[in-house]
């Protein structure tokens, strides 16, 4: 996409239909005029990239911080011909803007391919000045170069596009790494690269069962699947002398990051079976075009 000339003078169509199936969900748009914009700059001395949708006299969108810690922050309200008038909602769990009280407002101009305005903490009487600049879409199809992912407490690396963001998680007892997309429309969406990992074997995993020299998912080993409306049974190859389970062939549900679910969507889930453990690798979405170049790079450490 070509630097946007950004039009806030256009009167929306008050007759348009309400759009649907687009995050977040943080204000109700309308089917026309529409836009999309990707915009980078600076949040008083912060530097953001932010990602804004028009619908009508509606507006979505979310920033972050690149140089920080990545969490996002959902706007959300009018765009109107004085300008933009969005409210700001913590993007660290699922919200519901009805009940949920915003903590800070972000106001907007339009000056040919410049956004001017301010940002305002909820309570606080001063405004912080705001210059963004519209940028070409990011994308998340790691074009750029790649990087490394070498940890010693992993018992494997791998290579990722350098411009993403690797986050350490534990949950449930389980170590995760979460890959985010630097694009801000996509991260939206909950649909990051997770990378997980465990010890033993792959069955241990929390939907393959081993029966035999066979493997399924989602079933038992007594389960008749020659009937079966689904497919059970992974796709098994060898990839640089690794044995990989493929456990894509189900149903993918898209959820906005605030909670709100869209639709239907595809995805990519590995399984990599190593000599002492398993390395589970799966995405979503646009991101999940790159899980099996990801899988391409894996390395094994000695076991932990």
């Amino acid at each position: 996409m070509a630097s946007a000339q950004v039009a806030l003078t256009n009167k929306p169509d008050e007759t348009a239909d309400e759009q649907s199936g687009y995050c977040p969900r943080t204000h109700n748009l309308e089917a026309k005029p529409s836009a999309k914009y990707w915009l980078e700059g600076v949040i008083g001395s912060r530097t953001v990239k932010m990602y804004l949708e028009r619908g009508g006299s509606g507006a979505v969108g979310l920033f972050y911080e690149p140089n920080a810690d990545w969490t996002p922050v959902f706007l959300g309200g009018k765009w109107e011909a004085g300008g933009l008038d969005v409210s700001a909602w913590s993007g660290s769990k699922a919200l519901d803007p009805e009940t949920d009280a915003p903590f800070g407002r972000l106001q907007l101009r339009s000056e040919g391919n410049l956004f001017l305005g301010e940002w305002t903490l909820k309570g606080s009487d001063h405004a912080e000045p705001v210059r963004l600049s519209a940028v070409p879409k990011n994308g998340c199809a790691g074009k750029e170069a790649w990087t490394r992912f070498d940890n010693p407490k992993w018992p494997f690396s791998f290579s990722y596009p350098s411009s993403w963001k690797p986050l350490e998680e534990t949950e449930g007892g389980e170590n995760h790494i979460r890959l985010v997309c630097p694009d801000p429309e996509e991260m939206a969406y909950d649909t990051d690269i997770t990378v997980s990992e465990g010890l033993g074997d792959a069955a241990k995993s929390s939907r393959l069962v081993r029966c035999g020299n066979e493997w399924r998912y989602d079933a038992d080993c007594g389960d008749d699947l020659k009937n079966s409306a689904f497919s059970h049974i992974p796709v098994q190859s060898v990839r640089h002398g690794m044995k990989i389970l493929d456990i894509s062939d189900r149903e993918w549900r898209l959820y906005c990051r605030d909670g709100g679910y869209v639709g239907q969507s595809d995805g990519t889930d590995l399984i990599v079976l190593l000599k002492n453990g398993w390395v589970e690798i799966s995405g979503e979405n646009q991101p999940s075009d790159i899980v099996g170049r990801i899988v391409d790079t894996i390395q094994t450490h000695t076991a932990k």
